[in-house]
């Protein structure tokens, strides 16, 4: 039952985590979209800012779905036999 409750904590924390993904992935798109002087240093700076908040995003996003997956079992390898001939 104890797993379960982890499995529920990790769902709930994964859920957060990729609002927060898809946020910075917008903000990323959006300054992609919008770069009015794309040789401007400061354009440059914002736009490896944005994309290094996207990208820890989804490095947390990532851990925290791999954490679930090692909570899931795999069923037992024994199967019933064909029917299909």
């Amino acid at each position: 039952m104890e797993e379960f409750g982890n499995r529920r904590k990790l769902l709930a924390r994964m859920d957060d985590v990729f609002g927060v993904y898809s946020r910075e992935a917008e903000k990323l798109s959006a300054l992609m979209a919008d770069c009015r002087d794309p040789f401007s240093w400061s354009s440059y700076h914002d736009l490896l800012k944005q994309r290094t908040a996207e990208v820890v995003a989804y490095e947390k996003y990532r851990n925290i779905k791999d954490e679930l997956f090692k909570l899931v079992h795999l069923p037992p390898l024994e199967r019933p036999e064909s029917t299909v001939n």
